[in-house]
């Protein structure tokens, strides 16, 4: 029982279930039966049953080093992970890349041996393109049909949200909202900042052990620290993953630099920003990579502007003004989603989910991004980068920054065609939730990065994930 006049924790009960299950041996024995499977359908798919001997020979040969190479790639990519990848869409996209990075390096291993070891050895560059589709496909295929079983067989990643009732209740409504049918909202406990060690070690207790919580979502980190501490070790050390939902200055120190001064760990609290080679380096794939991208577009960009004229009244195109680089005001290009007039009565208001001014093919030029596609321009002119913050116009920028004085870290760098913000939050997400992502992508700023979101970016361009 409680001591008197210590706050009892509030606690929802779980709902019972069944526990997720460790399926990594099964998927790690098929994945290594599908490698052979796949090199010999994609040699009979360039040869028919004609292939020549020397092909067979040397693809099998080698299958069980080539297996566990692929095998050795998909780890990595998350393709084992049921816990945080909860959707088909997450492992086809990882599926892809494990694929390409799984299996040319294996006939780039066939070439190196004919060429100074086994004459004999043989490959063929379409055999190569035919084996990258279909380890992809069965990728894909086979954790659509794990994901499949789990939803039969009733079982959920249970997650517990922890923190003051109020922001509790929002985390829940956004997770309600946008979560995969996988993740189970299990119950809500209520912590704040009167909580009590005590009370952090009855909800560990509380919410361990089979059928109970599987991950904890802090609402906030702002708790008195033994009762964080209580909350984290307790959990982690029963297998249980705490993560949080970050505020600003959370945000602001994710993957800061930390040095060492007179033997003090000291965390730099402003965003570290790339390297300074990196600068110019992203510059110049700017340039080219948007040049690239503009011819070989050309042809949709010119079909999608004549949509958008025949189906409503007003130019295809659209400038506004936006902020960039150093609070530098530019004018973006953009097609037009909405109707002509749409601010004429309200002026400048933001967009929302069931906007009535978006016209019908506007919406679906948003859903897929292609109304961003003009700004390749500002890109190639050197207003904006292929990645970073989004750019905003000047009067929203303005009371942002008076709300939010952190908001200013945005203009240290280019405003980006795409970010962070854009392929995990929403089209309608809150300037707060978009700053978050904002600030965490300052501080880890690097060509990884920047790949990462360029391809995260088709997927959310091919899924329509996020868009109003």
């Amino acid at each position: 029982m409680p001591e008197s006049g210590e706050k009892k924790t509030a606690v929802e009960r779980p709902v019972a279930g069944i526990p997720l299950v460790r399926r990594g041996v099964v998927l790690t024995a098929l994945d290594l039966l599908a490698c052979p499977a796949a090199m010999a359908a994609a040699i009979l798919l360039r040869y028919g049953t004609d292939a020549p001997e020397p092909h067979w020979f040397t693809a099998m040969a080698w299958v069980p080093f080539f297996a566990a190479w692929r095998v050795a790639v998909a780890v990595p990519s998350g393709l084992y992970d049921f816990r945080h990848r909860l959707s088909v869409s997450d492992h086809a996209f990882a599926g892809a890349g494990a694929a390409l990075l799984g299996v040319p390096p294996c006939y780039l291993f066939i070439a190196l041996l004919q060429l100074y070891y086994m004459p004999l050895a043989q490959f063929s560059r379409a055999a190569m393109a035919a084996d990258v589709a279909l380890t992809a496909l069965w990728f894909a295929c086979s954790r659509a049909a794990v994901l499949f079983l789990m939803r039969r067989a009733g079982r959920h990643v249970r997650v517990l949200l922890a923190g003051p009732a109020g922001d509790c209740a929002a985390l829940e409504s956004e997770m309600r909202l946008h979560a995969p049918a996988l993740a189970l909202i299990a119950g809500k406990a209520e912590l704040d900042g009167s909580s009590s060690k005590m009370d952090a070690e009855r909800l560990v207790d509380e919410w361990t052990g089979e059928g109970r919580a599987e991950m904890v979502i802090l609402a906030t980190a702002a708790l008195p620290h033994e009762t964080l501490s209580a909350v984290v070790v307790g959990f982690e050390r029963r297998g249980v993953e705490v993560w949080v939902n970050p505020d600003m200055r959370l945000a602001l120190l994710a993957g800061a630099e930390v040095f060492s001064l007179a033997g003090l760990p000291l965390v730099r609290l402003g965003p570290g920003g790339p390297r300074p080679w990196y600068g110019p380096v992203k510059r110049a794939a700017d340039a080219v990579f948007s040049a690239m991208l503009l011819a070989a577009l050309s042809p949709l960009l010119l079909a999608v502007a004549a949509a958008v004229r025949l189906t409503s009244p007003g130019p295809a195109l659209y400038r506004q003004e936006r902020v960039g680089l150093q609070g530098r005001v530019f004018r973006v290009f953009k097609f037009r989603t909405m109707r002509r007039d749409a601010e004429a009565e309200t002026g400048p208001v933001l967009a929302t989910a069931e906007d009535p001014r978006i016209t019908p093919l506007g919406r679906l030029l948003r859903r897929a991004r292609i109304d961003e596609l003009p700004q390749l321009f500002n890109v190639l002119r050197g207003d904006m980068s292929l990645v970073g913050p989004r750019p905003e116009r000047p009067g929203f920028s303005a009371a942002f920054r008076d709300e939010e004085p952190l908001y200013l870290h945005r203009l240290l760098v280019r405003p980006g065609l795409t970010g962070l913000a854009q392929i995990h939050g929403r089209y309608d997400s809150d300037y707060r939730q978009k700053l978050r992502y904002d600030l965490i992508y300052l501080n880890r700023m690097s060509p990884v990065a920047d790949l990462r979101i360029l391809a995260s970016t088709v997927r959310s361009v091919l899924t329509g994930r996020g868009a109003v």
